[in-house]
């Protein structure tokens, strides 16, 4: 199968958990679904969504995610006749964010392939202040495996006690309608596989919900990649 490895660096990526809004506000170890089809989007210039006709996969990773970011936020208050007003006194927010980090996409749609060559509008790592720029775009075989090693990445939950277990995520949002706000489309769970050091992955083996593929760029033979569709 044919298809594209596109490479993205920046300077910082935050990816917030979902439903934790207090106190310092904690990244998650990999981005999720919605923020890659967010970036496809981005560099096409228009909604780009799962439609069945390709699948999309990605490795993650950062030199840190122990940082902190110290924000001032502006603050509303009520005024003693229940009137909404601006607070003159801002707040603290606390950020934690990864530093350097790196993002490895696999897309079988090589028809995308003038969009990360000469994006609409620049692609982000989280955030709007998270600034992407894409440093290699190469078209590749990928070859369907049994079995492989993966790492760096999320992987459907299916009950087994592997890696990190996150709360619900959003895999794309229906973002089509301007001035309307995006609706989820589907919500999924998700284990995050850690880096590992050295870069020796999880072995896994292929099934219908965790098709494994290995690039013929790679340069480990048993390295594999997931590839999803959203469509099971």
């Amino acid at each position: 199968m044919i298809g594209l490895h596109v490479v993205f660096e920046g300077l910082t990526a935050s990816y917030p958990y979902p439903f934790l809004r207090s106190g310092t506000a904690l990244t998650m170890p990999l981005p999720p679904f919605s923020s890659l089809f967010g970036m496809l989007s981005a560099c096409a210039g228009r909604d780009i969504r799962p439609d069945g006709k390709f699948s999309i996969g990605f490795e993650f990773a950062s030199s840190s995610r122990e940082t902190i970011d110290i924000e001032k936020t502006n603050r509303l208050k009520t005024d003693p006749k229940g009137r909404l007003k601006q607070n003159p006194e801002p707040g603290i927010a606390k950020r934690q964010f990864h530093v350097h980090p790196r993002l490895d996409l696999y897309v079988t749609d090589i028809n995308l392939k003038a969009a990360f060559e000469s994006p609409v509008t620049p692609p982000r790592f989280g955030r709007s202040q998270d600034l992407a720029w894409i440093v290699a775009v190469t078209e590749i075989t990928l070859d369907k495996v049994e079995h492989g090693e993966v790492c760096s990445t999320l992987i459907p939950y299916v009950n087994v006690p592997l890696g990190l277990v996150l709360p619900p995520l959003v895999d794309f949002y229906i973002n089509d309608v301007e001035r309307r706000t995006r609706v989820p489309a589907r919500i999924s769970r998700y284990v995050a596989l850690p880096a590992t050091q050295p870069v020796i992955g999880f072995p896994l083996v292929s099934s219908s919900k965790l098709p494994l593929y290995h690039p013929s760029d790679s340069l480990q033979d048993g390295h594999a990649v997931v590839l999803l569709d959203f469509q099971t």
